[in-house]
């Protein structure tokens, strides 16, 4: 027989949850570097376009778009690995066009103790997503983002929800 499964995952860094009210957008990644599904963009310094979170020089909330959204037409060498895999889960490569949830709800790879309704941080220092605050002036608080169904870091991904468009 078969195996029963009694724990599912929130599926794939950059996956669409729920279809109801997401708003997502369509910008050129204006950096330089790919950036990986399910991760934090940022509006560009000439405003042409995304970038990822900056470590070097930290944007700060005000310049919050949303986050980079997998597209299910992406053909299957843009991912590698399976949903639980450490590697990364596709990337748009820098001049692309890609999709951005500016509200709604998707899947993020996240560390820290994630908790129903707690907020979502970057950590300065390496910007990588992360349900703990820190000391204060090492995370940057999105403050928009709330986090809808956690799951302990072997299910993969915690599903989080953009509660309003920061950019208009």
């Amino acid at each position: 027989m078969g195996k029963v499964l009694s724990v599912f995952g929130n599926g794939s860094p950059g996956a669409v949850t729920r279809a109801v009210d997401n708003v997502i957008i369509s910008l050129k990644n204006a950096g330089t570097e790919a950036i990986p599904f399910g991760t934090p963009v940022f509006i560009s310094g000439d405003r042409s376009g995304a970038v990822p979170f900056n470590t070097a020089s930290p944007q700060d909330f005000s310049e919050f778009l949303g986050f980079a959204v997998r597209v299910a037409d992406k053909t299957p060498d843009t991912y590698p690995g399976g949903p639980f895999d450490e590697q990364p889960q596709g990337v748009w490569k820098p001049g692309d066009v890609m999709e951005i949830l500016v509200r709604g709800s998707l899947a993020v790879k996240m560390t820290g103790t994630a908790r129903r309704a707690g907020h979502a941080y970057i950590r300065k220092s390496d910007g990588v997503l992360t349900a703990n605050a820190g000391t204060e002036g090492t995370t940057l608080d999105l403050a928009n983002v709330r986090i809808r169904n956690p799951r302990p870091e072997t299910y993969g991904c915690v599903e989080i929800g953009i509660l309003s468009r920061n950019l208009q």
